[in-house]
């Protein structure tokens, strides 16, 4: 494997790791009593619902738009010429930097109001970073 093909994959993974780190250290501060920041009123419940609302329609625009316009690698490609391919592995990247925010953005949300809602769209974004994996792309 040379370090151009590892280079994409590995982003994804670091990404994903940072992700997970991030979604626990919010959910481990939740349970044990230090947050939500923000008292709990309609202001908290609008903040959590818009930013769990943004997180929802990045998802969207990631697997509805993004993710589409991702070149296939083409048969007899191999899979180290896809990786370094730089209209592939750019695209990539954005489908992957979207759904990053996505789900950085409702983690924030969980942090700030500690609302289920901000907590759902957390783990759903969670899950669509790992569904959207170098897998995802690379087969043939």
């Amino acid at each position: 494997m040379t370090t151009a093909q590892a280079s994409v994959p590995l982003l994804h993974r670091f990404l994903g790791i940072g992700l997970v780190i991030l979604a626990a250290v919010f959910v481990g501060l939740y349970v044990f009593g230090r947050t939500p920041l923000l008292p709990p009123d309609e202001v908290t419940r609008v903040i959590a619902y818009v930013l769990s609302g943004v997180s929802v329609v990045l998802l969207g625009v990631a697997f509805l738009i993004l993710k589409p316009r991702v070149p296939a690698r083409r048969a007899g490609q191999s899979e180290a010429d896809y990786w370094t391919t730089p209209d592939a592995a750019g695209k990539i990247m954005q489908v992957w930097f979207v759904v990053e925010g996505a789900g950085t953005l409702s983690a924030v949300g969980f942090l700030l109001t500690g609302e289920p809602v901000a907590a759902i769209v957390m783990g759903a974004a969670v899950a669509a970073f790992w569904v959207v994996g170098p897998n995802a792309f690379a087969h043939a």
